[in-house]
């Protein structure tokens, strides 16, 4: 096992990040894993999910048990921009007797979504564990974040750099991740998948003062 960071090389068309709902590291792994390890893929919230093994060390704080890998951030230049995604219905394609259809609501519904996209070059993680198994299942992910069949988030290389300290949880006193604190506000997964509500406890934001 070591401490390592991981340098995810972006097309430069975007992705879609939301630095309040960040991408864990552990989440990638956990998604390359999960149907390796016979989990079925859940699709509801209150499901309770499977236990997925992980390359990674793991620590337990507060009596949960946290994988020691960081969030992503993202790294070099960044800037913003503001993308729609538009659905329009096709009148000719639906089977209706009477009337005119329902565009402002239901199936027959009209979109115009602005997506919020994050310009930068790079996205990076810190890790502990086995770099070597880590790289050869992060080579499943081609994309990161949401949006990905609209071209956005496209992974174009990565770098596994072994680096003197351990930065997966906490750096310059800092919290890395979601990371248990009774006094948090937030209330969260601390292990993947990190939408589910199930297993949720307070945790702190990342950016927070934290002390191991």
């Amino acid at each position: 096992m070591m401490f390592f960071k991981i340098t995810f090389h972006l097309d430069g068309s975007g992705l879609f990040y939301d630095p309040n709902e960040p991408i864990h590291l552990d989440a990638l792994l956990a998604w390359v894993l999960a149907p390796r390890q016979g989990f079925r893929e859940i699709h509801s919230r209150d499901e309770v999910p499977g236990h997925v093994r992980l390359p990674l060390e793991w620590k337990k704080i507060s009596g949960n048990m946290v994988w020691c890998a960081s969030a992503l951030f993202p790294e070099g230049a960044q800037g913003e921009d503001l993308r729609f995604w538009r659905k329009r219905f096709r009148q000719g394609k639906a089977d209706i007797s009477d009337g005119s259809p329902n565009l402002t609501n239901g199936a027959y519904r009209d979109w115009n979504m602005p997506i919020p996209i994050t310009l930068t070059p790079r996205m990076a993680a810190y890790a502990n564990g086995g770099r070597k198994e880590c790289k050869k299942l992060l080579q499943e992910v081609r994309h990161l974040g949401k949006k990905r069949a609209h071209g956005y988030g496209k992974i174009i290389s990565m770098d596994f750099d072994e680096i003197p300290e351990d930065w997966s949880m906490v750096k310059d006193g800092k919290a890395m991740r979601f990371l248990p604190d009774e006094n948090g506000w937030r209330e969260v997964r601390v292990t993947p998948p990190y939408w589910n509500n199930c297993n949720r406890v307070k945790c702190c934001e990342i950016g927070d003062e934290y002390t191991l």
